[in-house]
């Protein structure tokens, strides 16, 4: 019993040697191009990336002081050429345009994009959308604009950071919730292959559970009001959190296994597992008494959208 015990172990340890080979594969010599790179979830990436070889890893942060304290941490560990730091604010569409030129004309090119920046704050909602949402849109496109094979790139990686997917532990949030889940369906539908095909950039999502940040810690403060804040704390206190060291390698996996378009979680201190969505159909829930149109699905069913658009029009009448 002992014997096949140490067997199992050694043949674990020899599965995760494997593993960490195709990771660096993936990562050694690379440009990598992380926002709000500088503290948190996304300093803990910036650590990952050189750890398994990345060439040179860029940090867009619109904190200049942190982004600052950054460099200087992973310079003294890696040496100054394997880090540069821009801030900007990536709601900004102007200060991403040019990061992103300075971080190509530094480097011979990117072939990594970590899409992280994002700020929790319900009572700022309008600027949380700005930076959750615009953000997020900004850095995508400008990713794809610069590693896209269509306009001139070589291809690449970019991972869309957004959340994990409990409803229940979610309520106290909604504006949030919503600009995060909108980046999922960004994920998926930049990650199509309609898209990837032209480009040859794989596009994921990734969703964290309750992770130890900044963000986080301070997220009792930050709703829509403070008669919520005693039922979010006692909610909060039913997950388990987890470390960004967890969630960084949980990402480093997401780089080998993940499909583009594919959607994956990392919660609870487990290794990461993918998320599938299902088809809308499968979803329906049928009421006792559903009301359905029958002339309106007859009329559409299997017919192209033009001529049904057209039959429409013939029978408008004029008001005049």
């Amino acid at each position: 019993m002992e014997f096949q015990g140490r067997k199992s172990r050694r043949a674990s340890a020899e599965e995760k040697a494997k593993e960490l080979e195709v990771i660096k594969g993936l990562v050694c010599g690379k440009n990598v191009v992380i926002t709000g790179g500088a503290s948190g979830l996304g300093f803990s990436f910036v650590n990952h990336f050189l750890q398994h070889g990345a060439k040179c890893v860029a940090i867009i942060d619109v904190n200049a002081s942190a982004g600052e304290r950054a460099v200087k941490a992973i310079a003294k560990l890696y040496g100054e050429e394997k880090i540069m730091f821009i801030r900007g604010d990536t709601s900004f569409y102007p200060e991403m345009h040019y990061a992103f030129t300075r971080i190509a004309m530094s480097m011979d090119s990117i072939d990594i994009v970590i899409n992280n920046a994002g700020i929790l704050d319900e009572r700022q909602w309008t600027k949380e959308v700005a930076v959750n949402i615009g953000g997020m849109l900004n850095v995508a496109t400008f990713a794809l604009r610069f590693m896209g094979k269509d306009a001139g790139g070589h291809g690449g990686i970019l991972v869309n950071v957004a959340q994990y997917f409990d409803f229940k532990f979610t309520a106290h949030l909604p504006i949030y919730t919503a600009t995060k889940y909108s980046i999922i369906a960004l994920s998926q539908s930049l990650g199509a292959s309609y898209h990837t095909d032209k480009t040859g950039v794989r596009v994921m999502a990734l969703c964290p559970g309750l992770t130890e940040t900044p963000l986080t810690i301070d997220s009792p403060n930050k709703l829509l009001s403070r008669v919520m804040k005693a039922d979010f704390v006692k909610n909060l206190e039913q997950l388990s959190i987890q470390t960004p060291y967890i969630v960084a390698e949980g990402l480093m996996t997401i780089l080998k296994c993940g499909e583009s378009g594919s959607v994956w979680a990392v919660e609870s201190g487990k290794p990461p597992f993918e998320i599938e969505t299902p088809a809308y159909k499968s979803l329906k829930r049928q009421y006792k008494n559903n009301f359905i149109p029958s002339p309106i699905i007859h009329m559409t069913e299997g017919r192209p959208i033009r001529e049904t658009y057209d039959d429409m029009r013939t029978g408008l009448t004029s008001c005049g």
